[in-house]
């Protein structure tokens, strides 16, 4: 039993430094958009996104997956509104 937990957790921790790779990323890419939009909010495009999340996920996670992307696209227009 321990070994297996051991064994997820570092799958868990690599996949931890995959998507803190691509949040930054992410989040680059965002800071990058501010100047060009006129509005930091389009609630159009973030309902898309969230849209699109929800269609990648699995059922059981897509309220949490959902969540998630929430909050990553609220730190992302916070970082747009600090250009």
């Amino acid at each position: 039993m321990e070994g297996r937990l051991d064994k997820t957790r570092k799958k868990i921790d690599a996949l931890d430094r995959a998507m803190a790779r691509l949040l930054d990323r992410r989040f680059a890419l965002a800071a990058e958009l501010a100047p060009l939009k006129k509005r930091i909010r389009d609630p159009r495009r973030e309902a898309r996104v969230l849209a699109n999340v929800a269609r990648l996920s699995r059922p059981a996670f897509r309220k949490a997956a959902r969540a998630a992307y929430a909050e990553i696209i609220r730190q992302s227009r916070l970082l747009q509104g600090r250009r």
